[in-house]
């Protein structure tokens, strides 16, 4: 052990006495006659409080008395108060003198509301820095603002800021308690280690006066134009001495965070920059920590500190939940400061480590420790906060190197304190001398260390470290000293018996089992009682019976709920010396009854323990006692928990988010919450808050274990939106809140004691029962506290909550946030207890680890995600990190595949964790244009999963395959999923992006393994959910498997049995034909469930749905069945009573939950009643009937009963039912995979993951629906929220009509439910007469499902109509009813007693899809069953593509396409040449050859090319086949594909060759080889692409994969075939890729000068990202003079920097509001350099088309606005050139950095280019871009017509 000699104390004295010289400076230039404005905007909000607001008054005070000190008269003050309404309280000039100001604060009054610091802002700029409000800035007076702000802002604070940033004020910002960091820096000036301050109390606000004060002095002086002082030299230039190894180790987990890092990557720059960095001076490493320790450079990896400081630079967030110190320091004394890692201990150059942690290690630091000091290490610390000062205390050379910091802002400034001590090492002004210790001399003895395990995490730490410094100074061993541990909480728990280890060693590395764990109360009795009748025994290694000294050290934190004074006393009998330390909570006196002496109780900080450890370490080492042998006894321990006051709680919000609190209310009820929230200690040992919403229904918006912070908390609620609704349904939401929220699994810990609290919130009355769930509520132990306000029932919610005393009630809302005060006191005080309940603590789950498994992942490795990897990185390693991983435990193997798959690792290639997670970070992208997945599949399973690389499927170790991919696979994935799934591997599926979720699923496991998100930065919540599985026992395993495939397997099935008196002889066979389906069912109440229903004259019941939960039961029932008899037998009837009386949700019917409903009937004759009318109700309802007929069954009767003829069976005897079984049992079995029967019942089951449909809601708006208007729209709204809203998912537009109809949005308006919901909520009604019905559906088919409007009709997604009618329609329906189904949209109607009810069957799909209700207020009761017919209907076949499938979807467009097909005719093609031809025909065949349609042209190649025909050659199809059948093949070699390439550009695809690619008709090259080519192909394919052509390529034989698919450019248009016969398949793809070419109408000569398409491709670089508000105020200032409109301007926006992307297309928006929001809400894209060529092609291929709402077609002017701030990092000329040649008008603004010829070429003309300085400029030429945007169109209407093509 070494004892240190220090930096001198003057030295330190000196680099304090250097810091305080800038504050004296200058507060002496402040009072050197320089004036100031001082504005002061404080908030008063109600998150404050009364209280606070006395502080903030009084730092007021203060701060402007010292000031006046020391600016005089000079100063004038202004002062603002704001909340959501700023109020003036003093101008600058309402007080001639100071006295004035500090009188008028101290009467200013609290004013209370919500936190709007942008309109805070706003109010000061506009009614405070104004000549006529004193201010002085025309005189060049210094203008000064103090923002004092206590939350994160309701407004935008950046926009005010700027204004006041531009216009030099300087902006100070105060955060106190909850204030926004990153809200705070926005606001405040340059820079801001001087210009923001944050304190964690308003109290403490006092604390940074002085520094207040020395910021604005200095901002005054910079003002006045006194130099600055200059900043301290940098240290360098050393001497010989002058030289030392550092080693830098950084906190990378989530302690720091990412927004943190970059201050922590500030202070390591720092550092540096002031060392004189170099091979022969100072050497630096670096590592980051986490989980595990990663090196990111070695002391000779760098010789200069610009290398150096470059790397530091490039240093990214790792993160990671596990913070790992122990390890880390093992790591640098192993491999940093080594020889070999450029360490020069050696040389006698000393070495040392700078620690910076912001929270304490998660592992043992010990033995790390001991190594760095036994290597003479000199170790500083850097701590952000105080949990992690304990441990680098204990790990720093001396505690005295460690320095702290508050928090990450004041990190930077610790470089000024640490650099003295890395200076003093470097200087050797700093010297450890070492002094060993020698292992004291200590007589044996047995010591039990008894710990409180609630002590939290930094005591623990302070205690196990103490013990593992006792122990490194004892001599361990079975003769000598002896160590055991128990901790407990409410129970005792055994760590470590005295025998258990006999080393030094083995008991310092067990002591990493002492782990803090959760509980509010200790039982220090029973604990002691545990040691004396568990430890102190000869078996545990206990030698009391042979007089060696026992002693028990007891370490706790807080008094004990139970009594000590008989367990201590038994001890004593015994003779066991007891000590006893306390801290915290611990009470002193208890602590005396329980140690044998006052002298042994110690009371002290454990944090300290490791600085002054003597007094307890010196009684432990020389105690001896006499020892009294005493038999131990076995006494029973009661063991109690007793709730205490401490605030440690689960306390959950449930908020009426309906219009009885409304959009007005709203800021006020979250106002409150965060009120609440920022007086409560929020932390997962502490206090743990979720959030529920209601108003019809519940809505979790987060769970009690979502956030362990409160900032995370407050700023959740500050963002949350109201649900809205107008239906309150508080006792449900209540019933959910407990079934949902206070669960274990949801963060509840109630199990452990924890008080469970509810909070109610509304401000309606219960439209349901609440009074006996609040009384569940209370019996399951949670407190109810109800607070409300506005149209409640104060009295009843006096009745709901726990007391009366606990419910409170505001008549206005907006004194509600100010409640937070009134119920703080009770909420965190008051326990629930209705009955004396004792719950014992239960063991901790521990996870299950060691178990064998095999992990292969698969990943995409193409081109398309690699700019995504980092992503997959980043997700494998969260899968895997968990893992236990070693070649006898979990083997991990990684596969990247893109047409090829490619093995970076084997199961078998690493062993440990470390290995396999360098693997993984060292991944790079393999590459490749396009996925065949089903072959990566079949190498998974033949090579990956096989015993030579590692697999252990023989040793039946479970197997597990996770497969993500980022696109859709162009081979089949079906079949290789199914052979692994054979082979007992468990696949899942996880679909990012452009990934086919059909494919996903098909791959998976079954549904529930397969996972989609749209982006890669979605993953990060996939790995948890997979290791659930991945870490279940075998055992376990299995059952979950199972379950989770028979969870698909859900099914109601009623048996219908004709028990006429036909029957009765047969009826024992009939019950065992039944018994053996049951057999075949899962017979679990969650999964099948089956009913019996016996009928002849008239039907009875046997048993429901859910009369049985069991199979069991079931078969029972079965048995128990008796004959029913009768003599006719009514079929009709029958089925018409399991209708109505059966397959209902009160019968256990789960028709409404999507499940299946199935019906078996059997009959032996026919039915004496009418079957049709009932059969077909059945169908409606969608019930699936399956027919058994027997000896006189009419087999005509059960098809036309049946779902279809094939689910019809018959036998001639009742002891032949056995024969049709299976067949029936296969009938009823669904497909987990696609979720259909075997039999092809597809449309029975929803497909609930990704639905998709386009539904239209047509609204009678007419005066007669005025009164039930509102309960129309809630009835939309309660539709709406059943659905999955979202671009690629549901799709819903709002239409109102009555005389004539009114689009309120459209079905591509909004991709958000939430958006729809709001529009909802603003929609009014229309009022007119009369009610034309005809016209308003003639209106939507023509208006709403178009394309144009964002119906997908095309794609064959459902187009469904709910109509909702008050009336008669005045016109005629049946035709527009009839035009609507022809275009396969599907109708439902709700009408009212008013409404036709023929008329409205009329127009339904089917009669029964037309409801009927008295009123509209009673629309509820239609609700369930319209959306289970809304979600039945089934996905349509897309429309059929015409005959000519090269053609153009519309059969009235000309059809004209030039196409050229190149075959390879080299002499190995010979035997294939036949089949080429054959797939030439196939495809002429389907072609409209003509002069005016498609053109044809052949040409051969191999050496040479020749062409057989020209395009102009033949003018009718069958010319072309007959040529292509006299065609001989050419023969030759060498295979030149290049040349002949370039051939067909210069010779074929030219106008002499009959090419009409000036009249812009699309180009078509379709080129068949079968081998590499022996030339260059990259020139010619540049040039095809250049031309327009569009490019097919068929490879076979032994054609090179890459290179066909650099040929087609497009990986969609390359297609391999190993054989020629395979080509019959290919032409068909080739015809779908070619249905995305269009040939546009030629322009019209005329232009409509009132449309225009205006794209703006804005610069989203990083250069551009500090000016990117001005770019967003300069589009806005743009759209404004716009016309917005669907049929007037349109507008998109694109971002663009080495990639380009669309933030919003020309079709999403269609009004200025709209176009305002999106443009206001645009975040900076980011990226480098400047790609502009890239951008160009993308909004060429993306944006200028008709898909994206492009009107070229219709001849609306295309103009392009550019803003670039740079030269562009790739050739731009092609792009423009084609942008132009279809008739877009490019408007380039450059600023200094672009290139000016650029620009020039960029825009449409030189004067079409403007120049601006930087984009701040950018208002400047706003109106030079109108006025050319109106010359463009007129530009248009002058010029010629042109023609060209675009992908649709």
């Amino acid at each position: 052990m070494r004892r240190h000699r220090l930096l001198p104390l003057c030295a330190l004295l000196g680099v304090l006495f250097a810091g305080l010289l800038p504050k004296l400076d200058a507060q002496e230039d402040c009072g050197q006659g320089l004036a100031a404005d001082m504005y002061f905007l404080v908030d008063s909000s109600w998150s404050i409080g009364q209280e606070n607001f006395e502080h903030v008054r009084q730092f007021l005070y203060n701060l402007i008395q010292l000031l006046h000190r020391v600016g005089g008269d000079r100063f004038k003050f202004a002062l603002v108060q704001y909340n959501s309404r700023p109020a003036t309280e003093f101008q600058l000039n309402s007080y001639p003198t100071t006295q004035g100001v500090l009188a008028h604060i101290k009467t200013m009054s609290y004013r209370g509301g919500g936190t709007r610091t942008g309109l805070g802002l706003e109010f000061l700029i506009r009614t405070q820095l104004t000549t006529a409000s004193g201010s002085r800035a025309v005189e060049g007076v210094a203008q000064v603002v103090v923002v004092l702000t206590d939350g994160r802002s309701q407004d935008d604070v950046v926009e005010p800021a700027q204004v006041l940033q531009l216009a030099g004020v300087e902006v100070f910002a105060v955060g106190v308690q909850d204030a926004v960091e990153s809200e705070l820096r926005e606001m405040a000036s340059q820079p801001h280690d001087t210009h923001v301050f944050s304190v964690d109390s308003f109290l403490s606000l006092r604390d940074i006066i002085q520094d207040l004060v020395v910021g604005i002095c200095s901002a005054v002086t910079r003002s006045g134009g006194i130099p600055l002082a200059n900043e301290a030299p940098v240290a360098g230039g050393g001497t010989e001495q002058d030289s030392a190894d550092l080693v830098l180790l950084i906190d990378g987990s989530q302690n720091v965070g990412a927004a943190n890092f970059p201050f922590v990557r500030d202070l390591v720059l720092r550092i540096i920059e002031r060392l004189d960095v170099g091979r022969d001076t100072v050497r630096v490493a670096l590592a980051l920590y986490n989980a595990n320790p990663e090196i990111k450079f070695y002391l000779n990896s760098y010789d200069s500190k610009s290398s150096v400081l470059e790397a530091v630079k490039g240093l990214a967030y790792s993160g990671g939940d596990e913070s790992n110190l122990g390890a880390a320091l093992e790591d640098v004394a192993e491999s940093l400061l080594s020889t070999a890692a450029g360490g020069r201990a050696d040389e006698g150059v000393p070495q040392m480590l700078v620690i910076i942690s912001a929270g304490p290690s998660t592992d043992d630091t010990g033995a790390g420790d001991r190594a760095l000091k036994r290597a003479g290490v000199i170790t500083f610390g850097v701590t952000i906060g105080d949990t992690a000062t304990a441990d680098l205390e204990a790990v720093a050379t001396d505690k005295s190197f460690v320095v702290s910091a508050p928090d990450f802002r004041a990190v930077a400034s610790m470089g000024d304190q640490l650099f003295p001590y890395i200076n003093g090492v470097v200087q050797r002004t700093i010297i450890v001398q070492n002094e060993f210790t020698e292992v004291l001399a200590v007589g044996k003895r047995d010591i039990i260390f008894l710990i409180d395990s609630t002590m939290g995490a930094t005591l623990i730490n302070s205690v196990r470290e103490f013990i593992k410094r006792f122990v490194d100074t004892m001599p361990i061993g079975p003769d000598d000293v002896q160590v055991g541990v128990a901790q407990f909480s409410n129970v005792p728990r055994l760590e470590m018996d005295l025998n258990a280890h006999s080393s030094r060693d083995s008991v310092i590395a067990a002591l990493g089992a002492i782990k803090p764990r959760p509980g509010q109360t200790v039982n220090i009795g029973a604990a002691l009682d545990f040691v004396r009748t568990n430890m102190l025994r000869p078996e545990r290694g206990s030698r009391i019976q042979q007089g060696v000294p026992q002693l028990l050290l007891l370490m706790t934190s807080k008094k004990s709920s139970d009594s000590v004074e008989v367990p201590a006393a038994a001890l004593l009998r015994m003779g066991v010396l007891t000590l006893a330390a306390g801290s915290k909570a611990a009470s002193e006196q208890e602590l005396k009854q329980i140690a044998f002496a006052d002298s042994v109780v110690f009371m002290k900080d454990f944090r300290a323990l490791g600085r002054n450890p003597k007094a307890i370490v010196n009684a432990l080492s020389t105690l001896a006692g006499v020892v009294v042998t005493e038999v131990p006894t076995e006494p029973v321990v009661e063991i109690t928990t007793v709730q205490t006051q401490k605030v440690v709680r689960d306390i959950v919000f449930l908020v009426d988010g309906s219009n009885y609190v409304g959009s007005t209310n709203w800021p006020y009820v979250r106002d409150f919450m965060i009120n609440v929230v920022n007086q409560l200690d929020v932390r997962p040992e502490r206090v743990q808050i979720g959030l529920l919403q209601f108003a019809e229904n519940p809505k979790i918006e987060f769970y009690l274990n979502s956030y362990s912070n409160r900032q995370d908390v407050v700023n959740t609620i500050s963002q949350l939106r109201l649900m809205g609704g107008s239906v309150l349904n508080t006792g449900a939401a209540m019933k959910h809140a407990l079934a949902t929220m206070f669960q274990s699994s949801s963060g509840s810990r109630r199990r452990q004691g924890v008080q469970q609290v509810l909070v109610l919130i509304t401000g309606g009355p219960p439209h349901d029962e609440v009074k006996s769930i609040a009384d569940r509520l209370a019996l399951a132990q949670v407190l109810t506290f109800t607070v409300s306000s506005g149209q409640a029932d104060d009295a009843l919610l006096k009745t709901v909550a726990f007391v009366p005393d606990l419910g409170y009630h505001e008549p206005s809302f907006s004194n509600v946030p100010a409640m937070a005060e009134v119920i703080m006191p009770k909420l965190i005080t008051v326990v629930g207890d209705t009955d004396v309940t004792t719950i014992i603590e239960e063991p901790e789950e521990t996870a299950v680890r060691g178990g064998e498994r095999d992990v292969a992942i698969l990943i995409d490795g193409s081109d398309n995600v690699r700019a995504d990897f980092a992503a997959i990185r980043d997700f494998i390693i969260k899968v895997i990190e968990p893992l236990d991983i070693g070649i006898d435990r979990v083997r991990v193997s990684v596969v990247q595949h893109s047409e090829k798959p490619t093995p970076n690792f084997y199961l078998n290639t690493y062993q440990t964790k470390d290995e396999v997670l360098r693997a993984v970070r060292g991944l790079t992208p393999a590459g490749g244009r396009s996925l065949n997945t089903g072959s990566a599949l079949r190498f998974m399973k033949d090579t990956i999963f096989s015993e030579r690389n590692g697999g252990r499927a023989a040793q039946n170790v479970p197997q597990f395959n996770i497969i993500l991919t980022g696109g859709r696979s162009r081979d089949n994935v079906k079949e290789p999923a199914g052979a692994l799934k054979t082979d007992g591997v468990i696949p899942f599926g996880i679909g990012v992006k452009n990934a086919d979720p059909k494919q996903i699923e098909a791959i998976s496991h079954n549904p529930s393994f397969a996972f989609n998100v749209k982006e890669f930065s979605e993953l990060t919540t996939i790995p948890s959910r997979i290791n659930n599985y991945l870490s279940l026992p075998k055992e376990q395993l299995t059952i979950v498997i199972n379950e989770e495939q028979s969870n698909a397997l859900k099914r109601d099935i009623v048996f219908l049995l004709d028990g006429s008196d036909n029957t009765r002889h047969g009826f024992p066979e009939i019950k065992l034909f039944v018994k053996s389906i049951v057999e075949s069912l899962s017979g679990s109440e969650g999964q099948d469930r089956v009913s019996v229903v016996q009928f002849a004259d008239n039907p009875e019941v046997s048993f429901y749905l859910n009369s049985h939960k069991t199979k069991n039961d079931i078969r029972n029932a079965i048995d128990n069945l008796r004959h029913k008899g009768g003599r006719q037998l009514n079929i009709g009837q029958a089925l018409q009573f399991v209708r109505h009386s059966v397959f209902t949700s009160s019968m256990g019917s789960r028709r409404l939950e999507e499940v299946p409903q199935i019906l078996i009937l059997l009959s032996s004759k026919p039915s004496a009643d009418n079957v049709r009318n009932p059969a077909f109700a059945l169908k409606d309802h969608g019930i699936v009937s399956v027919g058994v007929g027997v000896r006189d069954a009419n087999l005509a009767e059960l098809e036309m009963i049946t779902f279809k003829p094939g689910f019809t069976y018959k036998v001639n005897d009742f002891s032949k039912l056995a024969s049709i079984q299976s067949q029936v049992v296969a009938t009823l079995n669904i497909n987990k995979d696609t979720k259909e029967t075997m039999t092809g019942i597809s449309d029975l089951v929803v497909e609930l993951e990704s639905p998709q449909r386009d539904i239209v809601f047509l609204l009678d708006g007419s005066e007669d629906t005025r009164s039930g208007f509102p309960a129309m729209k809630s009835f939309v709204q309660r539709v709406v929220e059943t659905l999955s809203i979202g671009e690629n998912k549901d799709r819903v537009a709002v239409v109102q009509y009555s005389r004539d109809p009114q689009t309120h949005f459209n079905l591509n308006t909004y991709t958000e439910k939430q958006d729809i919901l709001n529009a909802l909520q603003e929609l009014n009604h229309k009022g007119g007469r009369p009610l034309n019905t005809g016209a308003a559906l003639d209106y939507v088919k023509n208006n709403a499902f178009t394309d144009f409007s964002g119906s997908r009709h095309q794609e064959g997604i459902p187009q469904i109509l709910i109509l909702l009618s008050g009336g008669r329609s005045q016109d005629d329906v049946a035709s527009a009813a009839v035009a609507l189904k022809q275009d396969k949209v599907v109708p439902f109607c709700v009408g009212t007693r008013n409404a036709d009810i023929l008329e409205l069957q009329m127009i339904a799909h089917n009669p029964s899809y037309a409801f009927s209700v008295l009123r509209f207020d009673d629309i509820g009761s239609v609700y369930h069953q319209l959306v289970s017919f809304v979600k039945r209907v089934p996905r349509q076949q897309p429309p059929p593509k015409p005959e000519n499938v090269l053609g153009s979807a519309d059969l009235t467009e000309s059809i004209q396409r030039d196409i050229v097909f190149l075959l390879d005719s080299s002499d190995e093609m010979q035997n294939e040449f036949q089949t080429m031809l054959g797939f030439v025909e196939r495809m002429v065949e389907n072609l409209s050859v003509d002069e005016g349609n498609d053109r044809v042209s052949v040409v051969q190649y191999s050496r040479e090319p020749s062409a057989d025909f020209f395009l102009n050659t033949h003018k009718t199809q069958q010319n072309v086949v007959d040529n292509l059948r006299s065609l001989q093949h050419k023969g030759g070699r060498p295979l030149n594909t290049g040349a002949a390439l370039q051939y067909v550009k210069d010779h074929v695809f030219t106008a002499s060759s009959g090419s009409r690619h000036q009249q812009g008709v699309p180009q078509i090259l379709v080129l068949l080889t079968g081998g590499r080519s022996s030339d260059d192909v990259r020139n010619a394919v540049e040039n095809l692409k250049q031309m327009g052509v569009m490019v097919f390529v068929v490879g076979t034989k032994n054609a090179d994969s890459l290179e066909i698919q650099s040929i087609s450019q497009e990986a969609s248009h390359a297609f391999f075939a190993s054989d020629s016969s395979d080509l019959s398949g290919i032409e068909q793809q080739i015809f779908s890729a070619t249905t995305k070419v269009e040939t546009p109408a030629i322009k019209p000569a005329s232009y409509d000068l009132s449309r225009r398409d205006v794209v703006f491709l804005l610069d989203g670089s990083d250069d551009s990202q500090q000016r990117f508000p001005d770019i967003k105020d300069f589009v806005q200032r743009m759209v404004a003079d716009l016309n917005i409109d669907a049929n007037k301007d349109r507008v998109a926006v694109v971002q663009y920097s080495d990639t380009a992307e669309t933030n919003f297309n020309l079709r999403r928006y269609s009004t200025e509001d709209s176009v305002l929001d999106a443009v206001r809400g645009l975040s900076h894209k980011g990226g480098h350099p400047h790609n502009i060529g890239e951008a160009l092609q993308y909004v060429r291929d993306h944006v200028f088309t008709s898909k994206s709402g492009s009107r070229l077609l219709e001849g609306v002017p295309q103009i392009l606005i550019l803003l670039s701030g740079g030269r562009s990092g790739d050739d731009i000329r092609t792009p423009v050139r084609m942008l132009k040649e279809i008739g877009v008008i490019p408007i380039a603004i450059g600023t200094t950095d672009a290139d000016t010829l650029e620009i020039q070429t960029l825009s449409h003309e030189p004067n079409y280019a403007l120049s601006i300085t930087d984009y701040e400029e950018l208002p400047a030429v706003t109106q030079d871009v109108l006025s050319l945007l109106r010359k463009a169109s007129h530009h248009l209407e002058q010029t010629a017509p042109t023609k060209g093509f675009g992908k649709v």
